[in-house]
């Protein structure tokens, strides 16, 4: 007999950009009810200190297992490099997921024999992705990148290109004259410049999303430990965010792809 959890599924970033997660998990597994956190008053985490980040991932777990969820899933690259080892020891009867070990896992099943990571400066700080791309291949060449303007240019909604442009040559334009076979969005906000950054290196590089790969990697665990949703659920859609950005329906349809939550709330942490 095969067995269901309805239960939604807990979703949380420092931000907005780990509803590109959110989208993607929704589109594999139209069936699962998603409950979202985006900590938008201290965003971005990546530039805060090892502390801070894991003590504002303490309490957005915190909040994710208040609202009953059946998992939760970080959908930050920071919090995912810096505190998801705090917040499994503390919470060791919960599932906690990250986005760095499925990010790894896409780069292992690139066939990729080079790659350059780009992240927040608390990610590539961490050292998280090319220890475990090394743990899986020590042969493939990982060169990692920080582009810390590109989360507030994300937030904002900023992807003119000729912005666009003069951003990435300030980080990746050494890449541009040597490009890697591939380029690891370490970050959920960056999808939104996957196509930018297609163009910037002129399709020569394959572009790996972080936030895709974690959806896959949530469907997965969900079907094996069999608490997926039963197929014909009605999957409910609740958004929590403690600062309410300016235009925020505009912004989350656009990490979104045209689908908005069925609600959207604003809390607040003591």
């Amino acid at each position: 007999m095969k067995l269901f959890d309805n239960r939604p599924i807990g979703i949380f970033d420092s931000g907005l950009g780990g509803l590109t997660v959110a989208a993607a998990l929704r589109r594999k597994l139209p069936g699962e009810a998603v409950v979202y956190l985006g900590d938008t008053a201290r965003v971005p985490y990546g530039d805060k200190s090892v502390d801070s980040i894991i003590h504002f991932a303490h309490q957005d777990v915190e909040f994710m297992l208040s609202c009953g969820v059946k998992i939760v899933v970080a959908a930050c690259n920071t919090v995912s490099a810096v505190a998801l080892n705090s917040l499994k020891h503390d919470y060791p009867d919960k599932t906690i997921l990250g986005v760095i070990d499925s990010g790894v896992r896409a780069v292992i099943d690139s066939g990729a024999e080079s790659i350059a990571v780009i992240g927040t400066r608390a990610t590539i700080n961490s050292d998280a992705y090319r220890r475990g791309i090394h743990a899986a291949n020590c042969a493939i060449k990982v060169e990692s990148i920080a582009c810390p303007l590109l989360v507030p240019l994300a937030e904002e909604g900023i992807t003119a290109p000729g912005i666009l442009t003069a951003v990435f040559d300030i980080y990746l334009s050494k890449l541009r004259k040597n490009p890697p076979d591939a380029l690891l969005l370490g970050c959920t906000h960056y999808p939104l410049f996957a196509e930018a950054l297609n163009s910037y290196f002129a399709g020569k590089v394959k572009i790996i999303d972080s936030a895709g790969a974690c959806a896959k990697y949530t469907a997965e665990f969900l079907e094996t430990n069999k608490i997926a949703a039963q197929p014909d659920n009605s999957p409910g859609f609740g958004c929590f965010v403690t600062d309410m950005p300016s235009e925020f329906q505009c912004h989350a349809r656009r990490f979104l792809g045209g689908q908005l939550p069925d609600r959207v709330e604003k809390i607040s942490f003591a």
